[in-house]
């Protein structure tokens, strides 16, 4: 008989690399699958338009791989994700909100039916999050334990702190995301740091004209637009580094691994079915 039967599906936290029954055995064994979102979108001329979807597929992968409370699977990641902000540059592909909702929507739906408990969502793209809240709290009401999670944000304020450069927040292709690309990815070091050499930091969020920010501490939500012309980015990108991107990969994994247990664990509340 095959091992699959029994714990050869601890043989890998991908999803898409085991079989049907290696799935069943796990989900029996309390499993916790992961589904990560990002986008493909513009990332100025220093970062690939699949940058978010990057980081959080490997992230979440990396962070399964070093849990040893829960057994972490991470599904396939989809391509797209809801980024129309960014529809004046080319390389943006983005879904429409009803197809993004739909999504998950189907995702968790198909976990529910097979038997998995619970599922957790992470992350990489600021525009997802609204929407992911929104379809989250539908999944839930309706009987369907579904947590939605940014992978950056469970490492907590030490992560702000060790970001290098003129602003310690994260946003788009901005020195976090910039670090952490040449961390992933150290084939394109050397072409990402000649794109971001001598960039003027961005101070002022996208969704204002200038550098002022007039609205800030208002609680405004107001999208960020990327129009044509833009400069494409946030922040202070040109500060990131090898060594800082290693350093606040090593923080953003730690955080995400001892995230996914608390997870599996948690007494969530359901509606009715």
């Amino acid at each position: 008989m095959s091992n699959a039967s029994g714990d050869g599906w601890r043989r890998t936290h991908d999803w898409g690399a085991l079989t049907r029954q290696e799935i069943a055995a796990a989900r029996d064994a309390g499993a916790l699958p992961v589904l990560t979102v990002g986008s493909c979108e513009q990332h100025a001329d220093h970062l690939p338009v699949d940058t978010d979807t990057v980081s959080a597929y490997r992230v979440a992968l990396l962070a399964a791989e070093r849990c040893t409370a829960t057994h972490v699977l991470v599904l396939p990641p989809p391509s797209f994700g809801f980024s129309p902000h960014h529809l004046a540059w080319p390389g943006t592909v983005s879904l429409s909100l009803a197809t993004f909702l739909g999504l998950i929507d189907d995702v968790a739906d198909s976990l529910h039916r097979t038997g998995f408990d619970r599922l957790l969502i992470v992350n990489g793209h600021g525009g997802n999050v609204g929407p992911l809240s929104s379809a989250c709290t539908a999944l839930v009401s309706r009987g369907l334990r579904v947590g939605a999670v940014t992978y950056f944000a469970v490492a907590g304020a030490g992560l702000m702190a060790m970001i290098p450069g003129a602003k310690q927040s994260v946003g788009h292709a901005c020195a976090y995301e910039t670090a952490i690309q040449l961390a992933l990815r150290p084939n394109e070091r050397q072409r990402i740091a000649g794109r971001i050499d001598g960039l003027p930091p961005r101070l002022a969020p996208a969704y204002v004209e200038g550098d002022g920010d007039t609205l800030a501490g208002t609680g405004l939500s107001y999208a960020a637009l990327f129009p044509a012309g833009d400069p494409g980015y946030s922040g202070d990108p040109a500060a990131a580094t090898v060594a800082a991107g290693e350093a606040m990969l090593e923080a953003t994994v730690a955080g995400l691994a001892a995230f996914y247990p608390r997870f599996a664990a948690a007494r969530l509340r359901v509606g009715a079915p």
